[in-house]
């Protein structure tokens, strides 16, 4: 039988890299990558973190760690992924600019904010 696996499939799971040149084509470049990796991934990285709750008294409150379903699980694990691609995709000045957020979706964003806001706050 004949070898069908694609040559060089490694290449594709890589993010691209971000050193602070060409915002508007890496950011298109990495949403098309997170989006191919998985689409809750991208949904975590745009929508936030998912927090597991649970309603008590007809008010949600935070659903202890030792109590999360392996859906809760999975859906917190998103969060964690997209994280780790947007770091491992940063240059260091670029980690730098947004190291101080403290979700992913707050990361974006001032990464948006840094790049594409006035010029005083790209200064």
């Amino acid at each position: 039988m004949a070898n069908t696996k694609p040559k060089g499939k490694g290449a594709y799971n890589r993010a691209p890299i971000f050193d602070g040149e060409n915002y508007d084509y890496w950011k298109e470049c990495m949403s098309v990558h997170i989006q191919s990796v998985y689409m809750d991934v991208w949904d975590a990285m745009v929508n936030g973190r998912f927090q597991p709750q649970v309603i008590s008294n007809g008010v949600a409150q935070e659903k202890p760690k030792a109590d999360w379903s392996d859906d809760d699980k999975k859906k917190v694990q998103y969060d964690l992924k997209a994280h780790n691609i947007l770091i491992s995709s940063l240059g260091v000045n670029e980690y730098h600019s947004v190291s101080h957020c403290k979700t992913i979706e707050d990361m974006w964003d001032a990464l948006e904010t840094l790049h594409k806001g006035t010029d005083d706050v790209k200064q």
